[in-house]
């Protein structure tokens, strides 16, 4: 068979696997993982793919999966193989609230004390309430230690992982950009930034004189319009991260920061996935042709 008879076999979407369920160590529920596998991968048995890390379970699965799906059609982005980690969507708020003990670890801070502190108070949030059940660290060590081994084994995973994840997942991407150096090759922090994570960025730049990683960090101009996000400082923490890792001039660090315009903490989702997708693979693409259509 040619070449180019293989290639008009090759579908052009991804195909999504059932669902499975997976424990962590220290949990005592499951996990829902979701997968979706690259067009190609029923018919390149030979293949290998790199694998984007998608946080929130059912709650961003099927966008980080369609947007991936649209891009490698056009040629945007490699074939890749799309994991999303979370709770069962019919979990409800109880789902909610676990999601926010698995993306922030211990010591973790939400509001900056004073007025961010106290407007949250008001509003009935206090996150102090919350720190004794924070997991995130336990959370990382799942995703890294357990649960790509145990899909490595299943799929043909390369050893090209990306980390994504948005709001809380984002601060949670930033932790384990510096937490966990080297356990993702490739980050994509939407809208969020753990207080945590500023002081572990200055941790790291004491011992450290590089950085060897493709990060992209969006933010939307929207969210500095909700009083609730500014008590939680996501927008200038988060710029405050990618100002510092800039200033570090680390030389292995590709670093694309976005501001988007006429957006909120939600609608800028769908362009920070597609931006952050492209930037961190951009190294991927070499000299391939726009299609045409």
């Amino acid at each position: 068979m040619t070449e180019h008879a293989r290639a008009d076999l090759i579908p052009y979407a991804m195909s999504w696997e059932e669902p499975t369920y997976a424990r962590a160590d220290g949990y005592d529920y499951d996990h829902e993982v979701l997968v979706a596998l690259p067009p190609s991968y029923h018919v390149a048995p030979e293949r290998s793919y790199p694998v984007v890390w998608s946080m929130d379970g059912a709650m961003t699965f099927s966008l980080t999966a369609g947007v991936a799906n649209l891009y490698t059609v056009g040629q945007r982005i490699p074939e890749i193989i799309v994991v999303g980690v979370g709770h069962r969507s019919e979990g409800g708020r109880l789902g909610m609230a676990n999601r926010t003990f698995d993306l922030f670890p211990p010591d973790s801070v939400w509001s900056d004390p004073g007025l961010g502190d106290e407007y949250m108070k008001r509003m009935g949030f206090n996150f102090e309430m919350s720190l004794p059940f924070l997991t995130g660290d336990l959370f990382l060590d799942f995703l890294v230690e357990q649960l790509r081994p145990a899909l490595g084994a299943k799929y043909r995973m390369a050893d090209d992982h990306t980390l994504w994840g948005h709001s809380a997942g984002g601060g949670f991407a930033g932790y384990a950009l510096l937490a966990r150096p080297g356990a993702f090759g490739r980050v994509i922090i939407g809208s969020g930034t753990n207080g945590l994570t500023i002081d572990l960025e200055a941790e790291y730049a004491k011992h450290h004189d590089d950085l060897e990683a493709r990060v992209f960090i969006g933010m939307a101009d929207g969210e500095i319009n909700h009083a609730p996000l500014c008590a939680q400082r996501l927008v200038s923490r988060t710029t405050l991260l990618a100002e510092n890792l800039r200033l570090r001039e680390y030389p292995s660090l590709d670093l694309r920061t976005r501001f988007y315009a006429d957006r909120d903490h939600f609608t800028a989702m769908p362009s920070i996935i597609g931006d952050g997708l492209q930037h961190v693979y951009a190294d991927l693409i070499v000299d391939l042709p726009t299609p045409n259509w």
